[in-house]
């Protein structure tokens, strides 16, 4: 996301509250969701120019596609929320609605790597590539000016906003993972009375057994290493 009106650069990770932050941005630019094409967030159908979802480049893309040269993106305030690698795989499992168990997920039916689906504007592989890749460049050199954590959204949030915007603001809640399978809607449509409170849900660490802990701690060791998270 590049908003001109607070002269940033979010790099949005998948799972990470992103919807949310950018509705603020856009709201500060006087823009509404269906205009958000004016901050390069929109679906994408050409390999030629990114992701099947712009607001999923990362840094160096914006570089390498030409959507910034090196001295625009070196004025931009840049920053991006990064989210507990175990968590995260959980959240996208329950957002996507999969149909089999979660370590069948994991080791049968996890994306490769560079799998995209450009007809539905999926970006399939980015939705699990790991966080670092979406910030650091091949050297290995950080290339943003902020690391908030997805564990410390409000205050983090909070922080960013106090820079760009003078003032500490507000996150609204968007694109929550919840439970949108057919029967679920069907079931609260015919049964509205017999509706109970929604329940919390369960610890992202109730999904694992030994084995699958250690495959997300394999996989996203860097991650791991680099923002200092344990399971």
């Amino acid at each position: 996301m590049i908003s001109t009106f607070d002269n940033c650069l979010y790099i949005h990770i998948p799972k990470t509250a992103g919807q949310s932050i950018e509705s603020v941005f856009l709201e500060r630019a006087g823009l509404s969701w269906e205009q958000r094409e004016a901050m390069l967030l929109k679906p994408n159908s050409t390999p030629e120019l990114g992701p099947p979802r712009l607001a999923h480049l990362t840094t160096q893309e914006y570089l390498d596609y030409g959507y910034l040269t090196k001295d625009e993106l070196s004025k931009l305030f840049k920053f991006t929320i990064v989210r507990n690698p175990w968590d995260r795989l959980v959240s996208e499992y329950r957002y996507k609605q999969h149909k089999f168990a979660f370590k069948d997920f994991l080791f049968n039916h996890f994306p490769e790597e560079g799998v995209d689906d450009y007809k539905e504007h999926n970006g399939i592989y980015r939705h699990v590539m790991p966080q670092y890749q979406f910030i650091y460049d091949n050297n290995d050199n950080l290339m943003v000016d902020f690391v908030g954590k997805f564990e410390n959204l409000k205050e983090d949030f909070a922080s960013i906003t106090q820079t760009l915007c003078g003032q500490p603001l507000d996150l609204p809640h968007k694109n929550k993972t919840q439970d949108g399978s057919l029967a679920h809607v069907l079931k609260k449509k015919l049964f509205p009375k017999k509706s109970k409170k929604s329940q919390p849900s369960p610890s992202y660490k109730e999904f694992y057994d030994d084995e699958s802990k250690e495959f997300i701690g394999e996989l996203y060791k860097k991650d791991i290493a680099l923002f200092d998270y344990t399971f």
